[in-house]
C-alpha cells in the first residue's frame, strides 16, 4: 500500500525513484555501461538525441531523468544550457513543450509555477490530435509537477473523467493513462485496472493491443508502473516480467521488445522503470 507521504511526492520524483532502484540492482559493470551509452546519445548542444542524433526534448527528458537516477551529475551542466535555449523556441508542440515543463521542475527549482489556464491551454488546445485521456495523464503530471493546491484541478478533471467513454481498442499505455489518471483524482478505477491486465503476454510481458501477440518494453514498463500505484498485487507476473525485460538488455540499452534492435534512450528509460517497478514491489515498498 502506498503510504501518505508517497501520496505526496510528485508523480516524477515517484518515476525517477523507481529507475533509480531498476539502476541500482544492476550490477557495476552494467551500470557503467549504462552510463557510457547516455553520454554518448548527449548532444554537443547539451540536448539528448533522438533516433536521427538529433537533440529532442521529448528525448531529452528520458535522458535527463535517466542522469537523476544514475547520478551522472557531469552531463547536466551542458544539459541546463540546450533547456534555457529551448525556453522562447515557439515550434514546440504540446509534447515538446510537457516535457519542457517536467524537466525544468526538477533542473530549475526556483522556475516560476506556470497557471493552470497555461498547462491545459498548452495540452487541449496545442495538443487536440492527443487522445483524451493520455490529455488528461500529461496535465496530471504537469499539474502534480507544480509547487501548487491541485484540488482545483482534480476537481474539474474528475468531472471530465466521470463522463469519458472509451472509444475502439485502446492501446495498453492509453489504457494505462486512463487507470492512472482516474486513481490520481479520486473516481473508482477498478473496471480500468481489470483492463490493462488483460495486456498481459503468459510468459512474457505487456503487449500494445489486444489483437498483438508479443508484449513490448514500453506496454510493459507503463502497465507495471500504473498496477503498482493503483495497489496491484503483481506476484504472479513479476517473474515472467522480469525475464522479458532482461531478455532486451544490449550493452548499456533497452531494445524496444518487440524485435527492433535500435538502441535509444525511451527504451532503456522504460527498461529501467519496469525494472525498478518490480524491485519495489518485491521489496514492498
Amino acid at each position: 500500500m502506498q503510504t501518505n507521504s508517497n501520496k505526496d511526492i510528485p508523480v516524477y520524483l515517484q518515476i525517477i525513484k523507481y529507475i533509480k532502484s531498476g539502476f541500482t540492482v544492476l550490477d557495476e559493470t552494467i551500470q557503467q555501461e549504462i552510463i557510457a551509452f547516455l553520454k554518448s546519445q548527449q548532444h554537443k548542444s547539451g540536448g539528448f538525441t533522438d533516433r536521427a542524433g538529433n537533440p529532442d526534448l521529448y528525448y531529452s527528458l528520458f535522458g535527463f531523468w535517466l542522469s537523476l537516477a544514475a547520478g551522472s551529475q557531469n552531463l547536466l551542466e551542458k544539459f541546463e544550457l540546450y533547456i534555457n535555449s529551448q525556453k522562447e523556441n515557439q515550434s514546440l508542440g504540446a509534447i515538446e513543450q510537457m516535457a519542457l515543463v517536467l524537466i525544468n521542475a526538477e533542473l530549475l527549482k526556483t522556475h516560476k509555477s506556470q497557471s493552470l489556464l497555461s498547462l491545459f491551454t498548452m495540452v487541449f488546445i496545442k495538443g487536440r490530435k492527443i487522445e483524451i485521456s493520455y490529455k488528461i495523464f500529461l496535465l496530471t503530471l504537469a499539474v502534480d509537477s507544480q509547487n501548487r493546491n491541485k484540488s482545483v484541478y482534480y476537481f474539474f478533471a474528475r468531472i471530465g473523467l466521470y463522463f469519458y467513454k472509451l472509444h475502439g481498442n485502446l492501446p495498453c499505455s492509453i489504457q494505462a493513462a486512463l487507470t492512472f489518471a482516474k486513481q490520481k483524482v479520486g473516481l473508482k478505477f477498478t473496471k480500468e485496472q481489470e483492463k490493462l491486465v488483460s495486456y498481459y503476454v503468459k510468459e512474457g510481458g505487456f503487449k500494445t493491443f489486444d489483437s498483438i501477440l508479443s508484449s513490448d518494453i514500453l506496454s510493459t514498463a507503463v502497465a507495471l508502473f500504473v498496477l503498482r500505484k493503483t495497489d496491484y498485487d503483481l506476484r504472479l507476473i513479476a517473474p515472467d516480467c522480469l525475464e522479458f525485460v532482461q531478455n532486451n538488455y544490449n550493452s548499456g540499452a533497452f531494445l524496444s521488445g518487440d524485435g527492433d534492435k535500435t538502441r535509444d534512450l525511451e527504451y532503456t528509460f522504460y527498461g529501467l522503470l519496469a525494472l525498478g517497478t518490480l524491485v519495489e514491489d518485491s521489496n514492498g515498498k
